[in-house]
């Protein structure tokens, strides 16, 4: 009886599998977020790193990807922002970044106030204030 055999040994096994859990902690750390005040980047598995952009120094978006990228709905963004010669955030392979872009200017739209202004709303009596009763004569 013939047995075929694996050329693979388990030491292939091991390196594929560390090196998959590594890129799963390499994905799961690194990541762009939006705050209220800031749009945040952070990287990093063993050594951290963090860059922080106020909305208010944000100056353009830009979106870059190919044809297949952009049929899959992918793209890199570039942050400019004020004060810097270069590039202040790059981030590669990030899932619809035109929905990311418009998030980041009705952010910073509502940073400045420039969202139309709603109704103003009619001013209420206070809890405090009580009608006058009209008095009665005690005769």
């Amino acid at each position: 009886m013939l047995r075929r055999q694996s050329k693979r040994r388990p030491q292939f096994w091991f390196k594929a599998i560390f090196s998959l859990g590594l890129w799963l902690l390499w994905w799961r750390n690194n990541y762009l977020a939006l705050s209220e005040q800031a749009i945040i980047r952070r990287r990093g598995v063993f050594t951290k790193e963090e860059r922080a952009v106020p909305l208010n120094r944000v100056q353009d978006i830009s979106i870059s990807y190919g044809i297949v990228r952009r049929i899959l709905g992918h793209g890199d963004i570039r942050i400019e922002t004020a004060g810097t010669a270069g590039t202040e955030i790059v981030m590669k392979n990030i899932d619809k970044p035109e929905e990311f872009r418009e998030k980041v200017f009705a952010r910073i739209d509502e940073f400045y106030g420039e969202e139309e202004p709603a109704e103003p709303e009619k001013p209420k009596k206070a809890e405090t204030e009580v009608e006058a009763e009209p008095e009665e004569s005690a005769e």
